[in-house]
């Protein structure tokens, strides 16, 4: 019954980032750190929450290569952790890139709806929004957030993590995109908004 499997999916995606959150949450206060933590975790929260009103993509694409870039994905970014927090400007840039980062995910999946997703799929085709700028202003969102992140807690962790998912969200972007392709109106679409994730650079 496909009801009842895009029902367990959309329930098991949002305890995903529930629990990615989880380990960030407990570190909340109303300091400059706590301040850095609940913007990261209020991002998780939505996208947990939204999970649940996806509907069915109309086509997909699932094996092993999909499953593996969109997991890392989903799980690299939740290994991120709070540090001793930074001070001064790198401290409010990376609050302002954080904020930055949620606004501009959070706007996307508004124009998204309920065609959010994790693996490649058709839930048809998003024109308005940011997306008239960029195709896929939701990676972009999460790289801004995610390097706002690592600004208020400066690590090699954060920076590895940051780093090491790059390339699998690049190969995510290609494999969304040779599913979509098969759709003229998405042709269409990367004719009109030839920038993936950065109006003017890439």
């Amino acid at each position: 019954m496909a009801w009842l499997r895009n029902a367990v999916s959309n329930c098991l995606l949002g305890a995903a980032f529930v629990v990615e959150a989880w380990p960030i949450a407990h570190k909340l206060s109303f300091d400059p750190s706590g301040l850095a933590n609940a913007i990261w975790v209020v991002g998780a929260a939505i996208m947990g929450v939204m999970c649940f009103a996806r509907f069915a993509p109309r086509s997909t694409t699932v094996n092993l290569s999909t499953l593996l870039a969109s997991g890392v994905m989903l799980v690299f970014p939740g290994l991120m952790r709070p540090t001793t927090h930074s001070i001064g400007a790198p401290a409010i840039v990376g609050v302002v890139l954080e904020l930055s980062g949620v606004i501009l995910t959070q706007v996307a999946r508004v124009y998204m709806g309920r065609s959010f997703g994790v693996l490649p799929a058709n839930r048809g085709i998003v024109l308005k929004g940011p997306f008239r700028y960029m195709r896929h202003p939701v990676y972009f969102g999460w790289l801004v957030l995610s390097t706002g992140f690592a600004m208020c807690n400066p690590s090699w962790r954060n920076i590895l993590i940051i780093v090491a998912t790059l390339p699998f969200m690049v190969w995510r972007i290609d494999q969304e995109e040779s599913h979509l392709k098969a759709d003229p109106e998405y042709r269409a679409y990367m004719d009109r908004v030839r920038f993936r994730l950065c109006p003017g650079i890439v």
